[in-house]
């Protein structure tokens, strides 16, 4: 029963990872799932103490969300982009993500992407009636989101491996 478990636990951090890629909680996913594994089995055999386990995937977890945040944040501010296309470019982002979710996930990806690259330009095409300039800042947001992206897909790899290290 419980190799059954750890069978479909596997795959819900495969499903984790695969949700950060497309910039949704996939961190958190691992984390509860390991959470509620933790209910029923042991770790390690019973060797290592659930709370070590939960705890170290719970600092990776928010660490993820922290790093997105800063990097999604600050990252662009070194370019001078403003606040206002750093908003409309996280709402591109998720309407990205919305109509791109129909062409599985790769489609979200690209989504995700395109979404925030629009959003960024044209917010700042509209606000400083410069297409060059909007240009520059829309490229320094898509690329500290393919950044943030890909720095949180590591840790939630990270957290996927760990845990499934741990599971037997």
């Amino acid at each position: 029963m419980q190799i059954a478990f750890s069978i479909l636990l596997i795959f819900i951090y495969l499903v984790g990872f695969g949700l950060v890629l497309v910039t949704l909680p996939g961190t958190w996913l691992i984390f509860l799932s390991t959470v509620v594994y933790a209910f029923f089995f042991p770790f390690d055999q019973g060797q290592t103490h659930a709370l070590w386990v939960l705890g170290i995937l719970l600092g990776l977890a928010l660490l993820g969300e922290l790093v997105e945040f800063v990097v999604g944040t600050f990252g662009s501010k070194t370019v001078k982009v403003s606040n206002g296309a750093i908003v409309v470019a996280f709402i591109g982002g998720l309407v990205g993500v919305i109509l791109g979710a129909a062409f599985f996930l790769v489609g979200a990806l690209v989504g995700v992407l395109l979404g925030s690259f629009l959003g960024a330009l044209i917010y700042e095409w509209v606000v400083t009636k410069d297409f060059r300039e909007g240009f520059v800042a829309a490229c320094a947001v898509l690329a500290t989101r393919v950044v943030a992206i890909t720095l949180k897909s590591s840790i939630a790899l990270s957290m996927g491996v760990y845990a499934t290290f741990k599971l037997f």
